[in-house]
């Protein structure tokens, strides 16, 4: 039997109609539409990625703008991508060496950079095998993790000191793989604690396992060919899934918000350019 309602929608705390206070109090309008920018600024570069190929597969088409426009890049990569051939198709010996020297080799052919620094940290960082990495860790997990991110932030921040960047591209704290979290989170955990190292640095969050909402949209159309043909380099990875079609499709997507009736390609960042107006 149907019961009439005893307060007005709105009145209970449990009312599923009730709309909460803070939230009455936003304002009501879509998000911001992000900003389009041509090109990024010029200076000093310096890319986190949490494995060999993410320095590509993410912000590639914004570093090959940087190379073009002859800016310095320095690159760092937090795992070895020891867990990136679960099913055995390459000799096990010599894999992880084998994907960093990948990495140097792309670095090199189409950055114009042999700044490339391997921190050599076991895939799987953030998850069971952390005591690999940092031995004599509490036990409770959450615990663990927060010393793993103190750990890689100290780790960061003598190349921060080192290449002293303009522009730092990592990936955003919202990534889904452990991996990528963990090092987007060691950047964020150093912009909070040591504000000082990032005066006047564009700091641009990069998307490869999970999109994000964002404030940056890159133009990359005249380079994306290029991009894809560097991704193509990584043979350990792409003999599993054909990244370059997959990050092309993602990079198509953004493009769909740039202005015009032209085909476009972009990449998207949480963050924005300092000094870079939008288009």
């Amino acid at each position: 039997m149907h019961e009439p309602l005893r307060r007005a929608p709105g009145s209970s705390r449990s009312d599923p109609c009730r709309i909460p206070r803070r939230a009455a109090s936003l304002s009501f309008r879509p998000p911001a539409l992000p900003t389009f920018v041509s090109r990024p600024p010029s200076g000093r570069v310096l890319v986190v990625a949490p494995h060999p190929d993410d320095e590509m597969m993410g912000p590639g088409g914004a570093l090959l703008l940087h190379r073009a426009a002859g800016d310095p890049i320095s690159i760092v990569v937090v795992c070895d991508g020891s867990l990136g051939d679960p099913d055995g198709y390459f000799e096990k010996d010599g894999y992880a060496a084998r994907r960093a020297q990948e990495t140097r080799d792309v670095a090199k052919e189409f950055l114009g950079t042999e700044d490339v620094h391997f921190f050599g940290f076991v895939d799987g960082i953030t998850e069971q095998d952390v005591d690999k990495v940092y031995p004599n860790l509490p036990p409770e997990p959450d615990e663990k993790r927060r010393v793993l991110v103190n750990g890689l932030s100290t780790h960061l921040r003598g190349h921060i000191q080192r290449v002293r960047p303009q522009v730092i591209y990592f990936p955003w704290v919202g990534e889904f793989h452990a991996d990528h979290w963990g090092t987007g989170q060691a950047i964020e955990n150093l912009v909070k604690n040591e504000p000082e190292l990032f005066q006047d640095v564009s700091l641009m969050g990069y998307e490869v396992w999970a999109t994000v909402r964002p404030d940056t949209l890159l133009d990359i159309t005249s380079v994306f060919e290029t991009k894809l043909k560097a991704i193509r380099c990584y043979e350990t990875q792409t003999r599993y899934v054909d990244y370059s079609r997959v990050v092309g499709g993602l990079n198509r997507y953004r493009g769909m918000l740039i202005p015009g009736t032209e085909t476009r390609y972009a990449e998207a960042f949480m963050g924005r350019y300092r000094g870079v107006d939008g288009t």
